[in-house]
Parts: C-alpha cells; structure tokens; sequence
C-alpha cells in the first residue's frame, strides 16, 4: 500500500484477482485481455480463487511476528517471466522452470503461479510471500545487489539454456574496452573494413559506442575477450565516473600528470618497483604535502612589479618634498 515515489497502492488481494482473471473491467473491448483465450491460462502453483490466495498467506503470516509490521508493508513480492512472441520455445516447460527456480533460489513461499496467453505475448505472474526463515523479510529479496545476482542466475541457469539472449545487457568500464577490441579484430580478420569501405567509420562508431550488438552478432564470448596479460584473478580498479582519457583537473606535461589542484596525486609505481619497496603513509603524505606546497606557490597571486610610490614629507618650512631613491643628497630629511 505504500505510496513512496509516486506507487500506485496494491494490495496482494488486487494482484491476486488480476492475475486470476476476476476483474472484468480488464476484459473486453476496452481492456487489453483477450477473453476468448482467456481459457488457455493455466494455474501451475497456489489456489484457483483470489480468496484463497489471500487465506494461504494469512495462514503462513499466523507463524511470524507481524505486530511491528506498518499498514503498508510489502505483502507480496511479484516476479513476472515474459517469452518474446512467436518464440518457439514451449511456454509449458520453460514457465515451469522459471517457477520452480524462483522458488529454490528465493527460498520463499510460492502464493500463486499463474500463466496467461491471453494477451500480447505468453508471460508468467508468480507472487510470493515474504517471509523466511520464520520472519517476515519485505522487499529484502529484491534489494539492487540481490536483484542482480538473480538476473545473472536466471539467465544462467533457465534462459541461456532455453535460447534466449540477453540482448539488454550492455559491456561498461574496462570489459567494454576489451569488447571492442574483440570486434574490431574479428572485423578485421573478416575483411570488413575493406569489403564495405567509407561505411567502415561509421560502423567503428557504433562498436565503440556499444559493442554488445556485434558481440551477439559475431558470437563473441564475453568471458573470452579478456587479454591474455591479465589474469582473471587480479582486482581491476573501476574508472571514476565522470573522468575521461584526461581527467578535469589534471594537466598532462608529456609523460608527466600534473594536478591543477591543491590535492597532490602520486603516480603508483610498476608491479616490479612495488616488490622492491613499498609505500608507507609517511611517504605518501610528504609526496601530497609537497605537491600541494607547488600548488599552493603557483596559484598564488605574484607581487606587482611596478615601482613603490616615492616617500613624501612636509618639511618644517611647509614644502613638500618626495624622496628620490636614486639621489645622494639627503639632507633634505635629517
């Protein structure tokens, strides 16, 4: 029932009627379900009426402390698995899988599971309990990083094996690097970038723009694109985002980066010159001091070089008289 970020409220009780087809204002002429396939939907797990469905969760819900739960926790959690039309996969077999592997990879109660064919393509509505272990979990199981750990299994274990690609899933920071390099010497071994001459530019741009169409195109493997020099194991240090080839606020001096700022950067030392010496905090504090003394020194303004004003006093007579530093009499002042 929450209303954060602008959701509509939904309760499990309004999924369940979707999902189970009770709802007739979504049916007909002004909906977009068919009811004349209506008939081929098929109930793989859970009861056959919203009711129901509602009643198995408050069964389940009477085993866990629900006395600090808020009136619009999460009641259910919703996963929905679509097949691109005309595909030629069996929607029977691979819905069935699909269920059976949110169940074992959630570890949470299945309510309902219900298949519908009658709309624009065959997709499966699978709502589950939230609730683990004997206490209720709320959107925990789909938080960012565990939702992404699903995605990968998913495709992993049901719809790579099924056929399907992930055609979505981009390559970034450095992976996309090594992809097109991978594209682009595969082109060149295929002889693309004579056979179609001026548009060989243009279709550079694209690869470099995003690789991942001509990855699937050529059947290039992303796990296999890595270069040989760098093992697989080794921690790759991901690219501030924002920070191109050449950084704002660094000036480069041909082999040399120069911070333009007061905050000294310390170029790292080679794997070779890391074994014979290591750094320590004192070395990298004096190196960042120094730094930020040159560039505290280069910023700051330079005194003006025009000549200081001539020395002026009244005499005891009323004259007044201006000291001139290049002449030898003074007497004037004593």
């Amino acid at each position: 029932m929450s209303r954060v970020n602008g959701r509509k409220p939904c309760t499990l009780l309004e999924a369940a009627r979707h999902n189970l087809r009770e709802i007739q204002a979504e049916q007909g002429a002004k909906g977009h379900i068919d009811p004349k396939r209506t008939r081929h939907n098929c109930i793989i797990a859970g009861p056959a009426s919203s009711l129901e469905v509602q009643a198995l969760a408050n069964s389940l819900l009477a085993f866990v402390d629900t006395s600090k739960l808020k009136r619009d926790h999460c009641q259910a959690i919703e996963a929905v698995f679509s097949l691109p039309s005309g595909s030629p996969i069996d929607p029977a077999n691979y819905f069935a899988q699909c269920s059976d592997w949110l169940a074992r990879e959630t570890m949470l109660p299945v309510l309902s599971a219900v298949v519908h064919h009658d709309e624009a393509a065959a997709h499966l509505h699978v709502l589950l309990l939230p609730v683990k272990e004997g206490r209720h979990v709320g959107g925990a199981p789909i938080a960012r990083l565990e939702l992404k750990r699903l995605r990968d299994s998913y495709f992993a274990k049901v719809a790579g094996p099924a056929g399907l690609k992930r055609d979505s899933a981009k390559v970034r920071g450095i992976v996309k690097q090594w992809a097109v390099a991978a594209v682009l010497r595969e082109c060149e071994a295929l002889g693309l970038p004579h056979a179609i001459g001026p548009l060989w530019a243009v279709l550079v741009a694209a690869i470099e723009r995003d690789p991942t169409a001509a990855m699937l195109a050529l059947q290039i493997d992303v796990n296999s694109i890595r270069p040989a020099a760098i093992p697989a194991t080794r921690q790759l240090h991901p690219k501030a985002i924002g920070l191109a080839d050449s950084p704002i606020g660094l000036e480069s001096r041909g082999e040399e980066m120069q911070a333009l700022s007061c905050v000294g950067l310390h170029q790292r030392t080679t794997t070779s010159e890391t074994s014979e010496a290591t750094e320590t905090l004192p070395d990298r504090l004096s190196v960042a001091q120094a730094a930020q003394q040159r560039a505290i020194a280069r910023h700051t303004p330079k005194p003006s070089l025009r000549p200081a004003a001539p020395a002026v006093r009244v005499g005891d007579d009323g004259t007044i008289r201006e000291r001139d530093e290049y002449a030898h009499d003074l007497s004037a002042w004593d």
